[in-house]
């Protein structure tokens, strides 16, 4: 198979299927006594899919999908660790396999670094600031998947808080949360950028006076507001892009 970063995002599934005698028949088949797992690059999907299949007597029955996500020429490595996390997550759910959780206490929360980059890490620090009733639910996710999965996480907390802001347009609120997102856009790395393009067209693409307040708000953000349009489209037509901003 062509590469996609793909030592990426095995080195995140092996540990887990090492662990359960998996074997490794090459191609991205690892097989035990009782199931065999498919990771495969789908070329014309520009998605990663991940089958299982049940072992009887030694023979292989039927591959089924269980999950997919889409994965193209503008992402990288560290993209790909984070869909072998999820799939890894998945894997061990389909296996029935318990592991222990870390306590919320034992997680740290993000910090800026001492360079001053504005990658995911400082993005997530100012989101945590500016809505505080995340701090838990950051400390849940990163003590269930052992790493944060950005995109899960935001998608499945930020976006309803996004949407909810923008929706009831309170002028305080509105632009205490602006602010932070103009920032990023004007500041962040390409990864910050994306996300943030991402989770404002998940939180606004189905409601029009959220938009429409979220553009006034972003006022001579001109390259924002055009990212943001651009992108809804694609929500809308993407089934699995939806699934993966729209929890």
């Amino acid at each position: 198979m062509e590469n996609h970063y793909f030592d990426s995002l095995i080195a995140e599934v092996k540990p887990l299927l090492d662990g359960q005698g998996f074997k490794d028949f090459g191609e991205g088949v690892y097989k035990n006594d009782k199931k065999a797992v498919k990771i495969a690059y789908d070329e014309t999907a520009k998605m990663y899919r991940l089958f299982m299949a049940d072992i009887e007597e030694g023979e292989e029955e039927e591959y089924s999908e269980i999950t997919s996500w889409l994965f193209d020429e503008t992402q990288n490595a560290k993209d790909a660790a984070s869909v072998g996390m999820d799939f890894s997550e998945t894997i061990r759910e389909k296996l029935g396999v318990k592991i222990k959780r870390e306590t919320s206490a034992q997680i740290d929360m993000p910090t800026f670094t001492k360079d001053g980059a504005y990658n995911i890490t400082a993005f997530t620090k100012k989101v945590l600031d500016v809505f505080p009733s995340l701090k838990e639910p950051y400390k849940d996710s990163v003590a269930k998947y052992g790493n944060f999965l950005y995109i899960d996480f935001f998608s499945r907390y930020l976006v309803p808080e996004i949407k909810t802001v923008y929706k009831e347009n309170n002028k305080k609120s509105v632009k205490k949360v602006t602010e932070i997102f103009q920032s990023a856009y004007t500041s962040g790395d390409r990864d910050v950028v994306n996300i943030l393009v991402g989770v404002l067209s998940a939180a606004v693409y189905d409601d029009a006076a959220a938009k429409d307040n979220l553009f006034a708000a972003l006022g001579e953000n001109t390259h924002c507001i055009a990212a943001i349009t651009n992108f809804i489209p694609n929500i809308v037509k993407n089934k699995k892009l939806k699934e993966a901003l729209v929890k």
